[in-house]
């Protein structure tokens, strides 16, 4: 499903369907946690639909849609991350190239996502560039990403780009107080820098308790009064780009003295100098390309908490 936050993007993707210049590649940005997954979603949906509202929504009734609904139409193909596996690999793009070139079941196309698209390994990137080059008649690749910097130049320049928005705060608190969160809409709202979704999933799991904790941990480090290896211990099966995430995060609310409402990151605050801030956020950045990678996550941990340290 899309967000009332969504409408622009909707409304200016239907115009471009309508006058028939919907490019066969779109490249989604936008925000983890701002239902971004749930429009590219029904997008797919309604390019399937064999008979689509006036706004261009799915209709819903038509064979498409029912077999859309029961997750077995034959002219989709969702293309993410396996059990287990931190890159989406080339043996999954050779899949979609294959797919692509098949016959049509059902109406005039066939849809494919890829989400998130920045997980492509190169060799997989690398293979979709033969489907965004040549495209066969009646395809649409509908990629999805939070990170379009971490995709190949070749991959980003070959796709239309969407902007997906982040919702105003009137929006976000509006939709958030309509689902009687456990904690103030306010304070979720906060944590996950008005990302609405990313604040119901906050409420609705132990995630909002682990954030707390890590900024604890890492208070304490900073304070000399925690041990790297037992911290690291703690946290070396966490994922490893949420970790990351929480600490991007918590250097903009630092920089913009916005950590009130979080007395875990005040405290932290009191640890480190300002003029470390940019030298820690430039070596998470670099930590962040290697998030997916196999490697040792007790390290990777350890490396993490160390960049705190810095004393200037």
């Amino acid at each position: 499903m899309s967000y009332p936050w969504q409408a622009n993007a909707w409304e200016s993707i239907q115009r471009m369907h309508s006058s028939d210049r919907l490019h066969h590649a779109l490249l989604f940005t936008g925000e983890d946690g701002c239902g971004n997954e749930g429009f590219v979603r029904e997008l797919a949906e309604s390019l399937l639909c064999n008979d689509p509202g006036p706004q261009g929504r799915a209709c819903k009734q038509c064979r498409s849609c029912q077999v859309f609904a029961g997750k077995a139409h034959p002219d989709y193909l969702f293309v993410g991350l396996q059990e287990e596996r931190q890159a989406i690999l080339i043996e999954q793009i050779r899949e979609l190239n294959h797919f692509l070139g098949l016959s049509r079941s059902y109406g005039r196309r066939k849809v494919a996502v890829i989400a998130p698209a920045e997980r492509m390994n190169v060799n997989a990137a690398n293979s979709l560039l033969k489907s965004l080059e040549e495209p066969t008649d009646g395809t649409h690749i509908l990629l999805l990403t939070s990170h379009p910097a971490s995709l190949l130049p070749t991959i980003r320049s070959r796709c239309q780009i969407v902007r997906l928005p982040l919702p105003a705060p009137s929006q976000a608190l509006e939709w958030l107080q309509g689902h009687n969160s456990q904690h103030p809409p306010e304070k979720l709202l906060g944590i996950a820098r008005g990302r609405p979704l990313a604040a119901l999933e906050l409420d609705s799991s132990d995630m909002l308790a682990n954030c707390t904790l890590w900024f604890q941990h890492l208070s304490q480090l900073v304070q000399g009064k925690g041990n790297i290896t037992d911290i690291s211990a703690h946290w070396e099966k966490f994922d490893k780009n949420i970790l990351l995430d929480w600490q991007f995060d918590c250097l903009l609310g630092i920089v913009k003295n916005e950590t009130g409402h979080r007395p875990e990151l005040a405290e932290l605050q009191k640890g480190i100098q300002k003029t470390a801030i940019w030298q820690i956020h430039e070596k998470l950045l670099e930590l962040k390309q290697l998030a997916n990678h196999p490697l040792n996550p007790r390290l990777f941990v350890e490396t993490m908490l160390m960049l705190w340290l810095v004393k200037s």
